[in-house]
């Protein structure tokens, strides 16, 4: 079972498991069929009653139909905004839709979201939303990539706590590799996820030594010790710069 690990800006990795393609497209079919047989079985009743009532006419019923319409259309949008990431389908298949760092995604991530759908799903039969997430670092589809968040299962995250020592410095601390900023946020979440607990890193292949070796190449170094040293270094001098804002 895939997961993905998250570095916070409190030191502590949040590890995911996260939501596969087909968990992902069951949950949408179930929505479409939750969907329509929900909103047709109500539009149904209100024709009934505008009926009985001798009320029905063409402006009624294009008024119906447009209320419905749009309430059809902004299903996902809706649904994820009241439940918290979550919608009817998402609930049966136990995944939900979270922010990188774990917090409940605002109003505009759901509605960047849902406005990609027409992207991500409608288009091509939903190809397109299924490479990205096959293929992507976090297994985000584009409306994930756009508005910061990834779908996961809903059982509770993994918190790992960094060693202290990569974080915490005394006040004669000096960083042995000054161009550790070439580095980006994900490789350092990288390398943190190989060092502490490789055993549940997406790419186990990768070993410490090629690893190290792909760093050096980015700082352009070659350093005189041993591989794992060096990534711990690399770990603690990322930090130290990072605590100072640089």
């Amino acid at each position: 079972m895939e997961s993905v690990g998250i570095l916070t800006g409190q030191n502590v990795i949040i590890k995911y498991q996260t939501a596969t393609v087909v968990e992902r497209m069951c949950a949408l079919l179930l929505d479409y069929l939750i969907n329509f047989a929900s909103l047709f079985t109500i539009l149904f009743a209100f024709f009934k009653v505008f009926e009985d009532w001798g009320m029905l006419s063409d402006g009624v019923e294009y008024t119906l139909f447009a209320v419905f319409g749009i309430l059809a259309m902004s299903y996902h949008f809706l649904f994820e905004s009241i439940l918290g990431g979550k919608t009817p389908g998402k609930m049966i298949m136990k995944i939900k839709v979270t922010n990188l760092d774990g917090s409940t995604p605002g109003i505009g991530a759901y509605f960047l979201r849902w406005l990609l759908m027409t992207v991500d799903v409608l288009l091509l039969s939903g190809s397109i939303g299924a490479l990205f997430i096959i293929f992507s670092t976090y297994h985000q589809r584009l409306g994930d990539l756009a508005a910061g968040t990834i779908v996961v299962k809903t059982n509770p995250p993994t918190l790992l706590d960094l060693d202290e020592s990569y974080y915490a410095f005394s006040d004669d601390y000096e960083p042995t590799f000054i161009n550790v900023e070439r580095l980006t946020e994900g490789q350092i979440t990288f390398i943190t996820n190989l060092l502490i607990d490789p055993k549940n890193k997406p790419a186990v292949e990768n070993s410490i030594d090629e690893l190290a070796a792909k760093v050096k190449k980015i700082l352009d170094v070659e350093p005189k010790i041993k591989n794992r040293l060096f990534l711990e270094t690399v770990l603690r001098d990322y930090n130290y710069y990072a605590a100072l804002g640089i």
